[in-house]
């Protein structure tokens, strides 16, 4: 059990949450897999224009260090899209306590908050049906293929 304490990410703050990204990413291999390694990338330009952007954070702390953050932005006056949720899974329910806390301290105005795409992983789709969506979407690609 510990106590994490919730914060909106902001400028004073975002280079820990780079900083905890990147340990995430040490602790994961990323480099070594392919997927995270893109996603790496994804994450690192995200939080380098997060200012830019119309994006919207928050953190969770324990004993003073980051555990866990999540971003994303508006879709919609209804709709709210994550982009981003990393947390340390040495923490028990960090991802949980996160999401919660999230929610509830940056999202109360928006009916919907979409946390997309599960990428058929199936830890991902778990955690994400354990919420009990109000519906999902059906996701299908398209490829394009030229006739000689």
């Amino acid at each position: 059990s510990y106590d994490g304490v919730y914060q909106p990410i902001d400028r004073e703050n975002l280079p820990e949450v780079i900083e905890m990204s990147d340990e995430w990413c040490r602790q994961y291999e990323c480099l070594s897999d392919p997927a995270l390694s893109q996603e790496r990338c994804a994450v690192r330009a995200f939080l380098k224009h997060y200012f830019e952007l119309p994006l919207v954070g928050g953190l969770i702390r324990v004993d003073g260090k980051v555990i866990a953050f999540t971003a994303g932005e508006p879709y919609n006056q209804e709709c709210f899209v994550v982009h981003i949720e990393k947390a340390f899974s040495s923490y028990g329910g960090a991802y949980q306590i996160m999401n919660q806390e999230f929610a509830k301290n940056a999202l109360s105005g928006y009916r919907w908050i979409n946390r997309e795409d599960d990428t058929g992983a199936e830890g991902l789709r778990k955690a994400k049906l354990s919420y009990q969506p109000s519906f999902l979407i059906e996701k299908y690609s398209a490829t394009e293929i030229l006739l000689q």
